[in-house]
């Protein structure tokens, strides 16, 4: 046990554990023997189980044209001895062949094994989570940075009942309607989304169909998208929770990279957990927007969540704060939220609960009506620091009269 641990010390994906939970990860690691000539697996298979070289050595094959060929070797005596890191949280396809070239004895951790873990554990896949996320930053192609993409907006709550599902859908609806932005907006509260009921869409298809036939084209993309009236585009949550599962942080990156070509905003709307699906899309993010509640367990919990926002290292200028129907009944003043988290609010909604209510029950947005409030002007504020753009005031040649003529 003791040389497993030292062994799973110098692994970068285990950077920051103590001793005590890097034993909980040695429980569910195996060790395994192959002989000269096994294929531990081939390119383009799903990634299920991750790999460290304890004695021998393997050939890395990449396809080219209809043969495969030796790229390169590695061996247990190299600092970068072991593989498959990314399959563990994404179940990424394997981009090679590996194939044992001597006898070798590996360490093995099952996706399964991995996922039950992280379940048990939630520091553990919090410091895991963050040295991941550090590596897909660091593998960001150039070339890929250099292409203009559209905006990455994720909403985030870590208390449920924060309006963050309402706020996404305004949001979309606005930057369709007021900045002319071509918009879409992801249901990715996978289990129990219910944004394209609250919108009053009824998609034939949703992000689970696009898993099972991904697609890089965008013609055959849109075909899993449902329009809304008010000019934007929505992927929808699975219509069954179980559905859920088959939906992975690959998966995410691969449309998402898609979509950020075609459209000026994409708009991820999670589920309330810090999850690998939650945390890969911040980290892709450009903007990544909290909604909190002015009551005190909303309070002690965005407290926590802005802790752990820390520990992932996201610059600070890329987390925004708002703070939900401010001025409701009972509800705690900004300045004393400000003062208990030590940390400024950068948008407030004002209180509209009855107009909102009654938006839910029409299943229309707010940009949708032909009437004013705060909230609206509220939000309105918040798309002009988003896009940059200054949207009149209300008037006879503002933007309430430009939206409804």
């Amino acid at each position: 046990m003791i040389h497993i641990l030292d062994i799973l010390k110098k692994i970068a994906l285990f950077e920051g554990l103590e001793d005590s939970d890097l034993a909980k990860v040695a429980q569910v690691t195996k060790e395994r023997f192959c002989p000269k000539g096994t294929i531990l697996f081939r390119e383009g298979d799903i990634g299920d189980a991750f790999y460290l070289i304890k004695e021998g050595q393997v050939e890395v094959l990449k396809k080219d044209g209809g043969a495969e060929k030796v790229v390169k070797t590695i061996s247990h005596t190299d600092k970068d001895n072991f593989f498959g890191e990314m399959s563990l949280v994404g179940g990424a396809p394997r981009n090679a062949t590996l194939r044992t070239s001597t006898d070798a004895t590996f360490l093995v951790i099952s996706k399964t094994d991995f996922d039950m873990m992280l379940r048990l554990n939630s520091f553990i896949a919090l410091r895991i989570m963050t040295a991941l996320s550090s590596r897909f930053r660091a593998a960001t192609p150039e070339a890929a940075q250099e292409v203009k993409l559209g905006k990455l907006v994720v909403i985030f709550s870590p208390k449920s009942g924060a309006g963050k599902s309402i706020f996404a859908a305004n949001l979309a609806s606005g930057l369709a309607k007021l900045a002319k932005a071509k918009t879409l907006l992801v249901d990715l509260d996978l289990q129990f989304g219910d944004l394209a009921f609250m919108l009053g869409l009824q998609p034939k298809r949703t992000i689970a169909d696009l898993v099972e036939n991904p697609t890089d084209k965008l013609e055959v993309f849109k075909e899993y998208l449902v329009d809304h009236k008010a000019g934007f585009a929505v992927l929808a949550a699975p219509k069954k929770p179980e559905q859920s599962e088959m939906i992975n942080s690959s998966h995410l990156r691969a449309f998402v990279e898609l979509a950020r070509k075609h459209y000026d905003y994409v708009i991820l709307d999670t589920h309330s957990l810090f999850q690998d699906l939650t945390i890969n899309a911040m980290d892709m993010a450009d903007a990544i927007y909290l909604l909190m509640l002015p009551t005190l367990n909303h309070i002690k919990s965005m407290h926590q969540c802005l802790k752990v926002m820390e520990n992932l290292k996201y610059p600070p200028d890329k987390i925004k704060l708002i703070l939900n129907r401010d001025g409701s009944q009972h509800a705690r003043s900004r300045e004393e939220i400000e003062g208990g988290m030590k940390r400024k609010v950068d948008f407030t909604l004002k209180d509209s609960w009855p107009q909102i209510a009654a938006l839910i029950d029409t299943q229309k947005t707010v940009f949708e009506q032909d009437s004013s409030s705060e909230y609206t002007a509220n939000m309105v504020a918040i798309m002009e620091k988003l896009t940059g753009q200054t949207f009149a005031k209300e008037g006879k040649k503002g933007w309430l009269s430009s939206l409804f003529g």
